[in-house]
């Protein structure tokens, strides 16, 4: 009978060990999953920023690139604005027209200078001339235009000046 309370005894406490034993296997295995959990999260977490990121770059080359195409047009919008004040062609006219329209679907808006207080962002002085009011802008010698809100181009304009 000793023996017997002798062999559960040791069978017992190899159960137990065997227990003790897996109990820090699945120990070790639920860390390991909780680490490779964090890993994923981590590495999910950083491709997300990658895609915005990259997803951002691209819509700032795409804008810088538009914008580098419409301020090649600029110089032939000021040869049609100065076409149209030497002559009344109804085909001038019409390209003018659809020109000017094919830029503002692209988001290129004129900015109305005259008669507007002057702002050193949406034009440039080029000369100051006497008036009633300060820094009022009589004359637009170079239209300003706009691209989606942005002064792209800048007008060139004379501001009045009260004569002291």
């Amino acid at each position: 009978m000793a023996k017997k309370q002798t062999e559960k005894t040791n069978e017992e406490n190899q159960i137990e060990q065997d227990f003790e034993s897996l109990q820090k296997q699945l120990a070790e295995s639920q860390k390991q999953v909780e680490e490779m959990k964090s890993h994923y999260l981590r590495a999910l977490a950083d491709y997300k920023n990658l895609e915005n990121r990259t997803r951002i770059e691209r819509e700032q080359m795409r804008d810088t690139i538009k914008k580098q195409i419409i301020e090649q047009f600029f110089p032939v919008l000021d040869n049609l604005d100065q076409a149209e004040v030497f002559t009344t062609d109804p085909g001038l006219q019409m390209i003018s027209k659809s020109f000017r329209q094919t830029l503002k679907d692209l988001g290129v808006e004129e900015v109305e200078l005259v008669d507007t207080e002057y702002d050193p962002h949406a034009a440039e002085v080029v000369e100051v001339v006497d008036g009633e009011q300060d820094n009022i802008i009589v004359e637009v010698l170079q239209k300003a235009y706009t691209l989606n809100g942005t002064v792209i181009r800048p007008g060139r304009v004379k501001v009045s000046k009260v004569k002291s």
